[in-house]
Parts: C-alpha cells; structure tokens; sequence
C-alpha cells in the first residue's frame, strides 16, 4: 500500500503543480560512473552550436552509450506514466543534456511537442490535460549553487507557453513564481512538457 500511496501522490503533484522528483532511480554510487560514460558518449556527437552556448546537446545519447536505459523501466516512472497517460505508453527519445561551468540561464520554453518553434508542435492553445511527460535524471545533484534546473509550477495548465509569440510573454525575463528543482544525484524530476 506504501507505493501505491506513493505514486498517488507523485500523480496528484503532477496534476496540480506540473512535476514531481522521485528519488533514488538510479543508486548514487552509481552516478559517477554514469555521468562519466554519457559524457564520453556525447563529446564526439555534441551540437556545436549548443556547446557554444556551455551546453553538450546529443539527441538520440541511447544510440551511443545504453548503461542507463534498465533506469528508464523503475517501477515508479512507469507506473506515473501508466497512471498520467495510460497503459500504453512509450520512451519517445533520450538525449543528453549536460550544462557546463559556467552556463547561462536559458529562456522559458516547453518541451515537445509543446514547444512552438518546433517544426512537429500541438498549435495553442492546448487542453488541460497531460500529453507527454519529460523526465531529467539527475547524474550530479541539482542545488541552488549548481543551478538546478528552473520550472514555474502551475504553467503546465496554461493554453500556451513563452515559445507562442502571440502570447507575449518574454522568454528572458524571470518569472517571480519559477522553482528551482532540487534534488540529489540519482533522483529524476519528471514533469508536464
């Protein structure tokens, strides 16, 4: 009953905030070791553009490197995926996101298939309902210091997103309700794209 207790309220915090961490996804001591082989894994298929930027970007990182794919079938990820979207869910795409020293803030934006700047977007606005999750494994710890990544909870249930041009809101400008999502190494944050 513990877990089905857990994941009811790991629901609910998607529904009415826009995510959840779970912790312990991936053991910590395990981390290190990880990090170090998507890390290897992506330098050679990195976007030079985004690494301009102080960000290694490698969409499709599964391709090269899988040491963390039995991670993705945690028992809690799929049962908050069964749970948001049905029984047939899917693994749409794994990428590698790694933030260098010294990486600025990027704009506000959503994910696919939200994301307007996307060839593949929904147009807005958008029902409130979850369409498609996104999940971060933490491979370091995501502090304050480190800048963890920032969300606005309760953005999910809006019918748009700062990538709308129409709808005029400023993807640099901060946000006074954004959150920055913490966590220790080995936790996932899974939220509403």
């Amino acid at each position: 009953m513990i877990v089905e207790d857990h994941l009811e309220s790991l629901v609910s915090q998607v529904r009415d905030d826009g995510f959840c961490i779970i912790e312990q996804i991936i053991p910590a001591s395990v981390c290190p070791a990880l990090a170090e082989r998507l890390l290897t894994a992506a330098e050679p298929h990195r976007d030079e553009q985004a690494y301009a930027d102080g960000l290694i970007f490698v969409p499709g990182v599964i391709n090269y490197e899988q040491s963390f794919a039995s991670y993705l079938a945690d028992e809690r990820l799929l049962g908050l995926g069964h749970r948001l979207l049905g029984p047939q869910i899917r693994i749409s795409f794994t990428s590698a996101i790694i933030n260098m020293p010294g990486k600025q803030r990027g704009g506000w934006h959503a994910d696919w298939p939200f994301n307007q700047h996307n060839a593949g977007h929904l147009p807005a606005p958008y029902p409130d309902m979850v369409m498609h999750l996104t999940m971060l494994l933490m491979m370091t710890p995501f502090t304050q210091d480190n800048g963890g990544t920032l969300i606005v909870p309760g953005s999910h249930r809006r019918s748009s997103n700062p990538t709308d041009e129409f709808l005029g809101v400023d993807p640099e400008a901060p946000d006074p309700s954004a959150h920055r999502v913490l966590g220790p190494a080995g936790a996932a944050v899974v939220f509403d794209s």
